[in-house]
C-alpha cells in the first residue's frame, strides 16, 4: 500500500507488482454477489458509496461492507453507509458542483453549512468534487472544448482546468489547517474566481485575431 515505506534494502531483494485501482463498477458487482451469497439487502446507492469511499480497493470495499453488515444488520441502505462513513450523497456532491460552476456563492455557503452541520466529512467532499470535475474535464476535452454536466452549467476546459488547479491548491489547507470548514468554503469560493479568470495568453490571441480582422473590415467598408 506505501511502497515508499519500504527499505531499499528489501525492494532490491524483492520482485514489484503494481496493482491498479479497480473500477467502482466491478467493486459494486462483487460486493452485490457477496451480499446475495450472505442473504443481505444492499441497496445499489449503497454499495456505490462503500466502492466511492474504498477508492479502488477490493479488500477494503468487502471490509466496508462486513462493518456495515455488524452495524445494520441484514439490510444496508444508502442512509447508513452516509451515516456511519460521514459520507456526502452522490446527489449532493452534483448539486454542490453545480453551484460552484455557476458560481452560486451564497448556495456553496448554504451548502457547506447543511454538511459541516451533518457531520460529514468536508476532506472526503473535496475528493469527490474533484472526482466530478475531473469527468466534466474529461467530457470537454472530447466534445471540443466545453461539458455540460454540471448542472447545465457550460465550462470550458480552461475554466475547468482552472477550477480543479484551485481545488488541488487548497486540499493542505483542508486536511491539516486547523478551521476546516472555513478552508473548504475558501478553497471552494477560490475555485469558483479561478473558473471566472481568463489566461493572459488566451486574451492575447483574442485581442490578436481582432486586430487582424479589423484591417479587413474597413477594406471591405471602403470597397
Amino acid at each position: 500500500t506505501d511502497p515508499q515505506k519500504v527499505l531499499p534494502t528489501l525492494v532490491s531483494r524483492c520482485q514489484r507488482f503494481g496493482l491498479k485501482p479497480i473500477p467502482d463498477e466491478l467493486i459494486v458487482t462483487r460486493l452485490q454477489l457477496i451480499a446475495t451469497a450472505e442473504g443481505i439487502q444492499a441497496d445499489p446507492a449503497a454499495l456505490a458509496c462503500i466502492a466511492r469511499l474504498a477508492d479502488g480497493g477490493m479488500r477494503d470495499a468487502q471490509s466496508i461492507l462486513d462493518q456495515m453488515i455488524s452495524f445494520c444488520g441484514t439490510t444496508v441502505t444508502e442512509p447508513d453507509v452516509l451515516e456511519v462513513y460521514g459520507l456526502v450523497s452522490a446527489a449532493q456532491v452534483a448539486e454542490l458542483a453545480g453551484a460552484v460552476a455557476a458560481g452560486d456563492q451564497r448556495r456553496i455557503v448554504a451548502l457547506v453549512d447543511a454538511c459541516d452541520a451533518a457531520g460529514r466529512d468536508l476532506v472526503r467532499l473535496l475528493t469527490d468534487l474533484q472526482a466530478v470535475f475531473r469527468t466534466a474535464l474529461l467530457d470537454a476535452i472530447a466534445r471540443g472544448g466545453r461539458s455540460d454536466q454540471l448542472g447545465g452549467i457550460a465550462l470550458t476546459t480552461e475554466q475547468l482546468t482552472r477550477l480543479l488547479d484551485a481545488l488541488r491548491e487548497g486540499e493542505g489547507g483542508v486536511k491539516r489547517g486547523l478551521a476546516e470548514k472555513i478552508n473548504f468554503e475558501v478553497t471552494l469560493l477560490r475555485a469558483v474566481e479561478a473558473s471566472r479568470a481568463r489566461a493572459i495568453d488566451s486574451l492575447l490571441k483574442e485581442l490578436t485575431a481582432l486586430a487582424e480582422e479589423a484591417p479587413a473590415a474597413d477594406e471591405k467598408k471602403k470597397a
